[in-house]
Parts: C-alpha cells; sequence; structure tokens
C-alpha cells in the first residue's frame, strides 16, 4: 500500500512539475532573447580583433612587445579564452608579445559547425597568425585540453614551438576514454540551459572577481552563445577519436622545453604519509612526468589550486613563467 501511495505523488508530483518547469523556461527564453539583443554590440565588439579565417571570423588578442611571444590555448569549453587569461597575461604583457587567439565557437569568434580536431584547429591558428603577420617560435601556453593542440602544434610543426607552458594539460600519454552516451545526454541538457540562458552564471573559479563589470557582463552573454555549442560539442566527439589520437600516439613525445603545472592533492606537497592517490589521478600526473622527462630542458610545478590553477594562482604561475623563460637563456 505505501509502495502505491508513493508511486502515486511521484505521478503527481511530475504532472505539477512539467507544467511549470515548461512556464520557467519559456518566460527564461523571453528574458534571454531580450538580454541577447541588448549585448548584440557588446559581443559583436571584439577585445582584440577580427581576422577572416576559411570565410569565417576569428577573434584575436595581440599585445606587449617583447622577445619572446606567448600564445595563449584555452580548455575544453571556454566561454572567452580571452577574458579567462587576462589576470595571467596582464602581468607578463610587459615584457612579452601576449596572442589570444579563440578558436572557433569560443568567444566572439564564429561558430562555423563543421568537424573540429587538432589538425583543423591548429591549422586555423596558423592561418590567423599568418595573416595577422605573427611569426613564431612561440612559447605557447595551454590549458587541460588545449595541451594536446600543442603536442600536434610540436610534432607537425616544431621549428614553431619554442616551448611549451601547461597548465593541468590533458596530454597524449594520458587515455582517458571518454563515454560518448554522456557527452551527448549533457549536451543535450546544457542546450535546454543555454536557450533559457541559465548558462550566464556559469563561470570559471574566481574570474568574477578579476575582471571588470562589462567584462563580466560580457563574459555572461557568451555564456549563452557558446556553452555547449556545436563546434563545442564536435570537438568532444573528436577528441578520443582513434584517429585524432593517431596523430599523437603514434609519435615520439615533444622534446622542446616545457615548464607543466600539474594539480595534485595538499597532501602530495607536503609528503603527508598515510594518502594513495587514485589512478587516474596518478596516470594524469605520470604523464606530465614523463613529457618533462622527454624535453631538453623540463620543469614540474606542483599546485593544490585545481584544475583552472591558471585562474587562482595566476600571480605565481606569472612568477613560474618568467623564471623559466629567462632560465632558457635565449
Amino acid at each position: 500500500m505505501k509502495d502505491k501511495v508513493l508511486k502515486i505523488l511521484k505521478i503527481i508530483g511530475i504532472i505539477v512539475f512539467f507544467p511549470f518547469f515548461l512556464l520557467v523556461w519559456f518566460i527564461s527564453i523571453l528574458v534571454n532573447s531580450i538580454l541577447r539583443l541588448r549585448d548584440k554590440k557588446l559581443v559583436n565588439t571584439p577585445i582584440g580583433e577580427f581576422v577572416e579565417v576559411n570565410g569565417h571570423k576569428m577573434s584575436v588578442l595581440v599585445k606587449g612587445e617583447g622577445k619572446h611571444t606567448l600564445v595563449f590555448l584555452p580548455g575544453l569549453g571556454s566561454n572567452s579564452p580571452i577574458l579567462e587569461f587576462k589576470p595571467l597575461y596582464s602581468k607578463l604583457e610587459g615584457d612579452y608579445k601576449i596572442v589570444v587567439p579563440e578558436k572557433f565557437g569560443y568567444g566572439q569568434s564564429d561558430i562555423v559547425k563543421y568537424k573540429r580536431d587538432f589538425k583543423t584547429i591548429v591549422d586555423e591558428y596558423r592561418q590567423a597568425f599568418s595573416k595577422l603577420g605573427i611569426k613564431g617560435p612561440y612559447i605557447i601556453c595551454a590549458h587541460s585540453n588545449g595541451g594536446n593542440e600543442v603536442e600536434y602544434w610540436e610534432q607537425n610543426y616544431p621549428d614553431e614551438v619554442k616551448a611549451f607552458i601547461g597548465f593541468d594539460t590533458n596530454l597524449a600519454a594520458y587515455v582517458d576514454n571518454w563515454n560518448l552516451k554522456y557527452w551527448k545526454w549533457e549536451a543535450f541538457y546544457v542546450n535546454v540551459l543555454r536557450v533559457a540562458g541559465w548558462t550566464r552564471h556559469w563561470f570559471r573559479p574566481k574570474i568574477k572577481e578579476l575582471l571588470t563589470k562589462k567584462e563580466v557582463r560580457l563574459l555572461k552573454a557568451l555564456g549563452t552563445k557558446n556553452e555547449s555549442n556545436y563546434d563545442i560539442y564536435s570537438e568532444e566527439l573528436n577528441f578520443n577519436n582513434e584517429k585524432s589520437k593517431a596523430v599523437i600516439n603514434n609519435k615520439p613525445l615533444p622534446t622542446q622545453p616545457t615548464l607543466q603545472f600539474v594539480d595534485v592533492p595538499e597532501w602530495f606537497i607536503n609528503q603527508e604519509a598515510g594518502h594513495e592517490m587514485e589512478d587516474g589521478d596518478k596516470k594524469w600526473l605520470d604523464a606530465h612526468i614523463e613529457l618533462v622527462n622527454a624535453s631538453k630542458k623540463g620543469k614540474l610545478v606542483y599546485s593544490s589550486a585545481g584544475h583552472c590553477l591558471h585562474i587562482i594562482e595566476y600571480e605565481r604561475v606569472a612568477e613560474e613563467i618568467k623564471l623559466f623563460i629567462k632560465e632558457l637563456g635565449d
């Protein structure tokens, strides 16, 4: 009897909740449409500049001067690479030339709706740099999945990469078989939220505190443009594609100088006894150690700030970058 009552209550709950959800969702869509119309000029006015690549607009920020050119590549799904990296490159632009390209589907760049893989993305970066007259070799700084793009770049265009600086990057040596069914469901779920404007309030840790009110407003607007859009979803589907992985894994590890920041538990940094690292975390760490050991001049820096350590510890990261570049000796 009790089970029947619970089933009836669940059915009633669904019947009552679903129309309420639809009402709130449709009202949210209306409000989001008004806000997107209000912010249209803000979104379409580049922080840096637009450059045409394959008939589409790519947003690229270029600032600062110096002997070395630092290129910043984002992790998967960054709504605005230019704003995400701003706290960090603001500490570096006085000494180096800073370049932040926003690949298609990211930031203020167009959503192009064609297949996205390592080769396509890197070749588009190179086309943009060529049109802007930005010459290598580059010191490429990357977060998360951007690390795979750097490895591809190093192996296929080695003369263009002077060094690789990684912020808790995904690497070829770390194999994680993503569940594509999960990503398909997540893409549907996020798109439902994005259409309603609820992704407007999704931010990387700490970033809101480090930007101006106008920049936060832009970041909110880009959250309703970019979250799980076609291009980002295509990256997710192709990430574990065997052909894409083979492009990296069938070649030796890059040997260019590398500085790798990796997130580890605080107890690991403090060398506290009685703890054991989980298999996934150990494989992640081992991949970074392997890359550093393969490098002509490799350095590993531990952090317990989390995956977005380049934002949370941007001041420390900037100082480590300056020291590393100084140690390169040229």
